[in-house]
């Protein structure tokens, strides 16, 4: 059997924000917000779009791991009447660091304290923008908490992750996954040994396909098998009265797509965050396998913290 993903989880169990409380990191380690734009009407006056009333606009930085919040709040720019001038310019709008890959500008409406998205700029070098929306024409509103980080522990989030999938036997946040086996399972088939599939713990079974003798994929009917989603690993069987059918000799004539996962990130057991939070902080605060000190040299042990993981793992053949 081989397994691979074909739909992957949108999130990690972890946030940054939580892996940062427990490093005990401050902000020193997100990229800070921008400062403040400059704004304007246009010059020379020219008819637009911008709703008459006062706004004021800020800024946010886009990283590979997440978005600033809001930055420093721009001074106030009224559009009397959008038929005679409504379009504001703005200028030193603010430029992020090496890890910044875009910058978006938010806006309020007209006389409003909300800020909503206005534009995305698609790079972190241009300083000026014209803006000519409508306020109905107005996004999301701006972020409040700063999801931004050292890409590292982004990296150390899901290399944790992952490990502790390898250590259970088993997928933490919902997604869908592809198993592939040789043929069904047959008695007279030496290669599987029993009638039954054996599977990581799962949600549901999405669909069987198979290659039949002919060489043409099918698609088995779900009345066809029983699946047991409630032992660990998962079991699927052939539903009583039937046999599973015969399949081409080839490698992967069978696939079997799932869903795995406890669920959303607030899901996961928290013996399993525990877990990713300790190992996290060790690859935090030891680089390198090998630590040298005053002591000498010492090999970090992989394994110290396993047992934490013990309430959660899958036993049996898979």
């Amino acid at each position: 059997m081989s397994i691979v993903v074909y739909s992957a989880a949108a999130t990690e169990p972890l946030t940054v924000a939580e892996v940062m409380a427990h490093l005990r990191l401050d902000a020193s380690n997100q990229e800070p917000a921008p400062g403040v734009p400059t704004c304007a009407l246009a010059a020379p006056a020219v008819a637009g779009n911008v709703t008459a009333g006062a706004h004021r606009y800020r800024c946010t930085f886009v990283t590979a791991d997440g978005e600033t919040e809001g930055g420093v709040v721009s001074a106030s720019v009224t559009v009397a009447d959008a038929a005679v001038n409504g379009k504001i310019e703005l200028t030193a709008i603010p430029i992020g660091g090496a890890l910044v890959t875009s910058r978006k500008i938010y806006r309020t409406a007209a006389g409003g304290s909300t800020y909503l998205l206005l534009a995305t700029l698609a790079n972190n070098t241009a300083t000026t923008y014209t803006d000519n929306i409508a306020d109905a024409s107005l996004g999301v509103g701006v972020p409040a908490v700063n999801t931004t980080s050292d890409p590292l522990i982004g990296m150390m989030i899901a290399a944790a992750r992952a490990h502790a999938e390898t250590e259970l036997h088993r997928y933490l946040i919902t997604q869908t996954l592809d198993a592939w086996f040789d043929a069904f399972p047959r008695y007279e088939n030496p290669r599987c040994p029993d009638r039954t599939i054996r599977l990581p713990p799962l949600q549901t079974v999405t669909a069987i396909t198979y290659v039949d003798t002919d060489g043409t994929t099918q698609t088995l009917a779900a009345d066809q098998y029983v699946v047991d989603a409630n032992s660990q690993p998962a079991r699927i069987s052939e539903a009583w009265g039937v046999c599973w059918p015969a399949t081409r000799t080839q490698d992967n004539a069978v696939k079997i797509r799932f869903v795995a996962g406890y669920g959303a990130a607030a899901a996961v057991p928290a013996c399993i965050k525990h877990w990713m939070l300790v190992r996290i902080s060790t690859l935090w605060e030891n680089r390198t396998q090998i630590v040298i000190g005053n002591g000498g040299v010492i090999q970090i042990a992989p394994a110290f913290i396993d047992s934490l993981l013990d309430p959660e793992r899958v036993t049996g053949r898979i």
